[in-house]
């Protein structure tokens, strides 16, 4: 018996015994966005700091109505620069990976919620190893990165371990991710209920697939057995933990759906079609297309499970489109149109319609390479200034104007450590500009006086944006120290120095009203 038959009689015999709950639910309206079927787009552009060429990415987003996955592979220019366009209907959970640059800094994924017509613009900064987030939706990015927001998953690994084990680390990886949630909202009270919600949807679409995949893995070897004595059911420990991954809230997100929800999907569901097909066979063949009767008789199936009529619409898209190799005819139009609703129909139209010419193409000739990234563009240095503080409204930005060639610049860093600790507990980010200072020595001396981590921000900017900065700011010498209020405004350009850091925090307390 290979491989592919036992996962099929596997799917079937764990829907039969498995499934002790009718699947009612309901989408919620809060979750959709105002769908315009014309699609739209989210544009994703990325900056690598140590501008590597040849870094290739793997970018993943899905599409709902069609329980799709697309992969692209953006591969960095000269510049180490990458652009890419991805069709959007609604608001899409895009995540990023890569083998090499990003795994170091990002824990193995950077994840995007962007709405149709936005931008993100993304920096990684491999030399500092940090991420800065630009764009429509930076804030809410740069608030998960900062607080080192890590969302894990257990794939691929529960194979090499005992079931029950194997389920423990994945129930230990799921409070793990709900407690870095939670630390994140507590940080940032004001982020987007949906964002949030959207990476609660993450968490638990991962503990989800990984205790289904553990379950379903660790039950080929006993398959066989199981066939042999006629039996109809898997252990009971199998299905417990089946049990404990199926729930309505899984099934049915009120936000952006993470890329695995797709695959998890599919397998629920397709479990369950399977299970329905061996009791619905009769079929009127009113259709001379034999691939269209094959459909329809999926479509008695659909029908027959217990599921709201919108997710029943997307199982019957979905399978259309499998089916029928995504090619309409006049016949297969005519039949689709009295099967969904009038929206879903056009939508379902537009994709195979312009499935070659968007999802194909895509590597040619829409991943292109920025001619300038935002920044580098900047020549007006109140403009820069506000493209380097953006990520951080919200929170006072203690800002040191130095230099490796200063010498009172380093004395006053010499204090950094005490200033901390006076500091602690305030919501205060610290940045770091470098005038004038060569690249290796600027290096040495971040790492010699700590000016980098969660709250540090260490820039060398091109000389000509430091310069148009410097006069923004009104630098007459060096050190100089400005205090920004968390809503972007420059309070002064003489705020104490770290030496002084009593001082520092009485004018943060000032500025925050407290």
């Amino acid at each position: 018996m290979n491989k592919q038959t036992i996962i099929t009689i596997l799917l079937a015999l764990v829907a039969v015994a498995g499934k002790g709950q009718e699947i009612v639910h309901k989408i919620s309206n809060d979750w959709q966005d105002t769908v315009s079927y014309a699609a739209d787009s989210v544009t994703v552009s990325f900056q690598l700091s140590s501008k590597t060429s040849g870094e290739m990415a793997t970018l993943i987003y899905p599409d709902f109505l069609i329980c799709d996955v697309v992969s692209l592979k953006p591969t960095t220019d000269k510049e180490g620069r990458w652009t890419v366009k991805i069709p959007a209907y609604r608001t899409v959970h895009i995540q990023i990976l890569d083998d090499n640059k990003i795994r170091g800094i990002a824990w193995g994924a950077i994840n995007l919620f962007c709405r149709p017509g936005t931008t993100a613009e993304i920096l990684l900064d491999d030399i500092n190893d940090r991420l800065v987030f630009m764009g429509e939706n930076a804030e809410a990015h740069n608030a998960q990165v900062q607080h080192y927001l890590k969302i894990e998953n257990f794939h691929g690994q529960m194979f090499d371990m005992d079931m029950q084990e194997a389920a423990q680390t994945i129930r230990r990886i799921r409070e793990r991710n709900f407690h870095n949630i939670d630390t994140l909202c507590a940080a940032h009270p004001d982020l987007p209920k949906k964002y949030v919600e959207s990476l609660r949807q993450m968490a638990r679409y991962s503990f989800a697939l990984d205790m289904t995949q553990n379950a379903m893995g660790h039950s080929m070897d006993s398959m066989a057995s199981i066939l042999e004595r006629g039996e109809n059911s898997l252990p009971k420990e199998h299905l417990a933990l089946l049990r404990e991954a199926e729930t309505e809230e899984l099934l049915f997100p009120k936000s952006p759906l993470p890329c695995d929800a797709i695959y998890y999907l599919n397998t629920v569901f397709g479990s369950e079609i399977l299970v329905q097909t061996g009791f619905i066979r009769e079929v009127e063949e009113t259709n001379s297309d034999r691939l269209l009767l094959q459909f329809a008789s999926q479509n008695k199936v659909i029908d027959a499970i217990s599921a709201s009529s919108d997710v029943k619409q997307i199982l019957k898209t979905s399978q259309f489109i499998s089916i029928c190799n995504g090619k309409l005819t006049a016949e297969r139009e005519d039949f689709l149109k009295g099967q969904i609703s009038t929206e879903a129909f056009k939508a379902v139209r537009h994709y195979i319609h312009h499935k070659e010419t968007v999802f194909a193409s895509l590597p040619e000739e829409e991943i292109t390479t920025l001619k300038e990234t935002p920044l580098d563009s900047l020549i007006d240095g109140k403009e820069i200034f506000q493209k380097l503080i953006s990520p951080y409204r919200g929170r006072v930005i203690y800002i040191d104007v130095w230099g490796t060639w200063c010498g009172p610049c380093q004395r006053e860093l010499e204090h950094l450590p005490e200033l901390h600790e006076t500091l602690k507990g305030l919501p205060v980010t610290y940045m770091y500009l470098a005038n004038n200072s060569p690249e290796e020595i600027w290096k040495k001396a971040a790492k010699r006086f700590g000016l980098e981590g969660t709250e540090q921000v260490n820039l060398l900017l091109p000389p000509k944006q430091q310069n148009a900065v410097e006069q923004y700011l009104g630098v007459q010498g060096f050190p100089t120290y400005v205090l920004v209020a968390p809503d972007g405004s420059i309070v002064t350009n003489e705020a104490p120095r770290p030496s002084n850091p009593s001082s520092v925090r009485e004018a943060i307390l000032k500025i925050s009203g407290k």
